[in-house]
């Protein structure tokens, strides 16, 4: 397989506090990757290293073997879900991800309602975004990451707010993506999870990534 992502000796300090030391990786085209780590180690950090939303003190990232520059755009499109998913509270769930879609002009409207089905959403779709729950917002979250066929997908505690079924969902949902060739990276402190899912493992702490044993 081909590198999608490459992170280069990647350090951050903020505010006089290392949260990346020298991080490198490489993440390959078509796999799961799952980084496992506490609050505060790190793992948030990185995936917005990746997108390029720190400017680092020292290191870069790649995508496609094009380096990624703070606050520019991508190197190509990535659905990102990075902390708590923020939507247009007075607007309903489909003018939410008609909006986001739009602005790539990358709207497709099949992939969007079958999206909303497996996650059930599809009944509360022309509901207000202020009336859904924390799970709900989190499952339209990651909905918005995928329905634009993103090859890249970032996920940071995707099953925050989920219930035992709807983790089931997610994690069924994630291994088809996976077949359809998309790259994904998901930060979460559940282990367990990731381990039925992901093909590699990281383990992150004080700013340093390493294989998870």
């Amino acid at each position: 397989m081909t590198t999608h992502v490459t992170v280069t000796d990647y350090s951050k300090t903020i505010k006089g506090k290392p949260v990346l030391r020298g991080v490198n990786a490489a993440f390959e085209h078509g796999r799961i990757y799952g980084i496992v780590g506490p609050n505060g180690s790190g793992k948030t950090m990185l995936l917005r290293a990746i997108c390029g939303f720190i400017r680092p003190d020292r290191g870069h990232v790649e995508i496609n073997g094009q380096r990624v520059e703070f606050n520019r755009r991508l190197p190509e499109p990535v659905g990102v879900v990075i902390e708590n998913p923020g939507f247009v509270n007075s607007e309903t769930a489909m003018q939410n991800l008609r909006y986001l879609a739009g602005i790539n002009h990358a709207y497709d409207g099949r992939e969007t309602q079958r999206l909303l089905r497996v996650f059930g959403l599809e009944e509360h779709r022309d509901e207000k975004v202020g009336s859904y729950s924390l799970g709900m917002r989190q499952k339209l979250g990651v909905i918005q990451a995928l329905m634009e066929h993103q090859p890249l997908v970032l996920l940071d505690e995707p099953t925050n707010g989920l219930d035992e079924r709807s983790v089931e969902v997610f994690l069924e949902e994630m291994l088809r993506q996976r077949e359809q060739g998309r790259t994904i990276i998901i930060a979460s402190h559940h282990s367990d999870e990731l381990n039925r899912i992901a093909d590699v493992l990281y383990a992150m702490g004080d700013g340093e990534l390493r294989p998870k044993a």
